[in-house]
């Protein structure tokens, strides 16, 4: 029997790099889209051997803007994809979801009907925030306006699955605000919205202007109350429109939940294709060099880091990635999977946490309640061994 297995293609190349990003991304140099694309369908070729243990479930192509490519090289990448595995298994090769991440400022009619015709039928077109002012400080290459023209077109051209992704937490950013843009967003519904608070990393300009060591104690506290009054606002918001809370960062209406993200959080078999891609299978984690030159030159041989989990940190990663979703942790699974009780583990942690409320265990799952959720990270850090 086939194992599911979800696909993660990464591609690099965006028009401009914004100023709170430090994914592996950046402007291609000329000659660089062509050569990317070449050896990342390479790779997946070399790939072949894993098409007689897996059957591929989900895609998600993801960057950096992937729809910074011309639709002819998506829909050259996919069908490497499809032959490669059709042809080595013989069989039918039908994703359930397919997505591709998309730009505001890079789609038009022809490459959405294109990606239409090639299969995919889930788009997550980044948003960020509907205020122009602040679009500009993150350093986005597009307007409000953009956005909406980019849902437009994506509508017309058949899609009823689609993700926003909108960042809160920018410095200054008000409850008043971040509604404004959560209700400009709502008016075209998407299926599905991301609601990622940001996250200052070091080495981006935002770190330069808003690391920790430049702000007063007072602007902290400040900028972080700010930030949990939007998170509380945020939920109710969603809640009032029809869209469920099933991981801290995102909301869906019923049935339209990430299929791929799931499989991270429960821990499901994943290989990624493409520079910094990174791979799960059976317990074993690798990653892909983030190096161009080096991975143009051997797309398959470039693997940086290989790493095999102790059952330790297996269970640990189980135990805190499930209690990230509304699910929460079965008890069962858990069992099937290390032959262990997770009262024999996590006896403490349990028991501190439903005594005070944050989390609830019935129907053989441990889940977080709704304030629970709110202090989901503190919570989590006492499920790592």
């Amino acid at each position: 029997m086939y194992k599911d297995l979800s696909v993660y293609i990464h591609i690099p190349f965006c028009v401009k790099k914004c100023n709170y990003c430090d994914f592996v991304s950046a402007p291609p140099k000329p000659g660089q889209l062509k050569a990317y694309a070449d050896a990342l369908c390479e790779e997946i070729k070399l790939s072949a051997a894993y098409a007689d243990n897996f059957n591929i479930k989900t895609v998600f192509i993801g960057g950096g803007t992937p729809s910074l490519y011309d639709s002819s090289v998506m829909v050259y990448i996919l069908d490497t994809l499809k032959s490669t595995f059709e042809n080595r298994r013989r069989g039918s090769y039908i994703p359930e979801e397919l997505t591709v991440e998309c730009n505001p400022g890079t789609l038009d009619k022809i490459k959405l009907s294109d990606y239409k015709r090639a299969g995919i039928n889930r788009l997550s077109i980044g948003l960020q925030s509907a205020d122009d002012k602040e679009l500009k400080l993150l350093g986005r290459i597009h307007t409000y306006e953009d956005w909406e023209k980019s849902m437009k077109l994506a509508r017309m051209c058949g899609f009823d699955n689609i993700n926003t992704d909108i960042i809160s937490g920018l410095f200054g950013q008000t409850v008043g605000s971040f509604e404004d843009t959560l209700k400009k967003a709502l008016i075209y519904s998407p299926e599905h919205i991301s609601v990622y608070s940001l996250i200052v990393e070091e080495g981006t300009p935002f770190y330069e202007k808003y690391n920790p060591e430049s702000l007063s104690g007072e602007e902290l506290d400040k900028w972080e109350e700010e930030d949990r009054l939007i998170y509380e606002m945020t939920n109710k918001v969603l809640s009032e429109y029809g869209y469920e809370r099933y991981e801290i960062s995102n909301y869906a209406k019923k049935g339209c939940e990430s299929r791929h993200n799931m499989v991270y959080w429960r821990r499901g078999d994943y290989l990624g294709f493409g520079m910094s891609a990174a791979s799960f299978i059976d317990g074993v984690r690798f990653a892909n060099t983030d190096s161009f030159g080096e991975y143009t030159a051997a797309p398959y041989g470039s693997v940086k880091e290989k790493e095999t989990l102790t059952l330790d940190e297996e269970m640990s990663e189980s135990a805190f990635l499930a209690l990230r979703t509304s699910y929460g942790i079965s008890c069962g699974k858990f069992y099937d999977d290390f032959g262990k009780d997770i009262h024999d583990i996590y006896k403490d942690a349990i028991e501190k946490w439903t005594g005070n409320g944050m989390l609830i265990e019935k129907d053989g799952r441990i889940f977080c309640s709704e304030k629970g959720f709110n202090i989901c990270n503190m919570i989590m850090a006492d499920f790592i061994l």
